[in-house]
């Protein structure tokens, strides 16, 4: 009998101060001296995603290799988390890469691929999404600066004016 009124006393207090705890915050939320809360709860997320685009222009585009620094000026901190494919059926499987580039503090990571079939993409086509979080309070600039080492035909000719670009893309 006596351990039945502890334990409903005990009851009674957890659901007082569970109250008395939903009211204050509600009080300061109205009164608009909450905090905000960070990462998912307000949509901001420190992950963003990059699209490398290369531009092959008239030729097929059949391999490609680029080097991506993150710790480019006015790009905020960033941080590889991630790499995918692109958008053409020729670049829709990640390209290869060194794995320790996403676990390692160095910055540089080299990116390739290459494809011999027939539907090679000609233009601008995406190749790569790299994912990548950024520091908070940091923006990212409009776009973002890679290096493009190699660009080919399917029959190992060299792209003349192949143009590699970086911009943020949309989360999907």
């Amino acid at each position: 009998m006596m351990r039945r009124s502890i334990l409903a006393t005990l009851g009674i207090a957890i659901l007082a101060t569970a109250t008395l705890s939903v009211r204050h915050a509600a009080r300061a939320q109205d009164a608009g001296t909450a905090k905000p809360e960070t990462g998912a709860a307000t949509g901001a997320s420190p992950f963003r995603v990059l699209d490398v685009y290369v531009d092959s222009g008239a030729s097929p585009l059949a391999a490609y290799q680029f080097e991506f620094d993150t710790s480019q000026k006015n790009a905020g901190g960033l941080k590889l988390v991630g790499i995918e494919g692109g958008e053409s059926t020729a670049f829709k499987e990640p390209p290869r890469y060194d794995p320790r580039a996403l676990t390692l503090p160095a910055p540089r990571v080299i990116v390739a691929a290459f494809n011999t079939g027939k539907d090679l993409p000609t233009g601008k086509t995406r190749v790569a999404r790299l994912m990548v979080r950024v520091a908070p309070g940091a923006a990212l600039p409009k776009e973002l600066e890679g290096h493009l080492t190699a660009a080919a035909t399917a029959d190992a000719k060299p792209i003349a004016g192949a143009k590699l670009q970086i911009v943020e893309g949309a989360m999907e």
